[in-house]
């Protein structure tokens, strides 16, 4: 689908007043996929006003473009190639017509965290902090329960890990229908939900975590510069939620879905002390606001930077520390609750304030497949995208994957 940018840049391209209105393509990994028998009503008013993808992963340029008729329509077909190394969760993808904006500079789109095993996060209790350890086994025993109790009512896994997207437990269908997923990378740092006690302040509704009785992950040394972004600049941030027991999708399920999961982003100058911070807030209520955890267990939480809570002397530059804690609770007192994890997956900031006249999304489009599933390119391996512009056609056209 053209964008209302994409009408603009491609007008001016038409006119000569630019040499591109297509140059290279996004992939993304924040909406969720479609059915081949689903189309949502308002397509063409979200697309009109679509300005980034939801969750931008990567952009590669395009290195083929092509003239075909198909069926009766005629398609502008533009191709790009995959990054080779990495795993990628794919359900968006978009077009731009440059590779970066011009005009923003250092305050430019970009990623922050991967929440990778490579990053070097630590797990963080009341006490010390300790290395996250990576499993590359089975997270269940063939059971479709990550971590099983074992015969004395004992834990046999961990409370903080990294695992691989691909992990066996994650092959199960009910994970899969759920998007219970991971899907920005092969590794993501998972956490048990009931790892942090965060309540909730009756002024101003902020959460605030007990650092007495909570846990969270942390990484030092970090060195950010947005400083040089807008207030309404966004940071978003993607996370799964996931079952510890495997179970139906569906009335027959075996565990109600949580109440509320709550988590809390901290960018500070250092652990404790004297401590000068920005803080994001992220509470998701079942039912409100379009959270469904029954049918969709995949989210991306979008603020503007001006929305986080700030000390008052605080700077970006002063930011050498990332803390997350998080926390998923159940039933009508609100328990944090050790029968779920979440899994974060990726952080990045958006600009959405510096503008070019030639530059920006001009096409978008989400995955639609039998399933309705993420398009999965595996590590070590060659992809393709593939977008076409339709001429003449009588329907929306989806973007397809090779």
């Amino acid at each position: 689908m053209i964008t209302n940018t994409g009408k603009n840049i491609i007008a001016k391209y038409l006119l000569g007043h630019t040499g591109s209105y297509a140059s290279h393509i996004a992939i993304g990994c924040g909406s969720v996929p479609l059915n081949q028998t689903d189309f949502p009503e308002d397509y063409a008013s979200i697309y009109e006003v679509k300005e980034n993808l939801d969750f931008e992963m990567f952009r590669v340029p395009i290195t083929s473009r092509g003239y075909v008729k198909e069926d009766g329509n005629t398609y502008v077909v533009l191709t790009a190639e995959l990054p080779t190394t990495e795993r990628y969760g794919m359900t968006e993808v978009g077009i731009y017509s440059a590779g970066s904006n011009p005009e923003a500079g250092i305050a430019n789109s970009k990623l922050i965290q991967s929440f990778s095993d490579l990053e070097g996060w630590e797990y963080h209790n009341s006490s010390a902090a300790s290395a996250i350890t990576k499993v590359t086994e089975s997270l269940d025993d063939g059971t479709n329960e990550i971590f099983p109790l074992d015969v004395e009512g004992a834990e046999t896994g961990y409370v903080a890990f990294t695992a691989s997207s691909d992990n066996p437990t994650f092959l199960y269908s009910d994970r899969i229908q759920r998007y219970e997923v991971p899907r920005f990378l092969d590794t993501s740092i998972i956490i048990r939900g009931d790892q942090a006690n965060i309540a909730i302040n009756s002024g101003d509704q902020s959460l605030i975590p007990n650092d007495t009785t909570s846990s969270h992950i942390h990484l030092t040394g970090v060195s950010l510069t947005l400083d040089q972004n807008a207030p309404t600049d966004e940071l978003k941030f993607a996370f799964s939620l996931i079952n510890r027991v495997g179970q139906p999708v569906g009335e027959d399920v075996l565990l109600d879905d949580p109440e509320e999961v709550r988590i809390v982003l901290e960018f500070a100058s250092a652990e404790a002390g004297d401590v000068q911070s920005a803080i994001l807030d992220i509470k998701l209520v079942n039912g409100e606001d379009g959270v469904d955890f029954a049918g969709n267990r995949y989210f991306v939480i979008t603020k503007q930077l001006q929305e986080l809570r700030k000390t008052i002397g605080f700077s970006w530059d002063q930011v050498t520390l990332v803390k997350v804690y998080a926390s998923v609770l159940v039933g009508v007192d609100l328990v944090p609750s050790d029968q779920y994890y979440i899994a974060y997956d990726g952080l990045r900031v958006e600009n959405k304030t510096d503008t070019h006249p030639l530059y920006g999304l001009t096409g978008y489009s989400v995955v639609k497949n039998s399933e309705g599933t993420p398009i999965i390119k595996g590590k070590n391996s060659s992809s393709f995208a593939e977008f076409r512009f339709g001429f003449e056609l009588n329907q929306y056209v989806y973007a397809s994957g090779s």
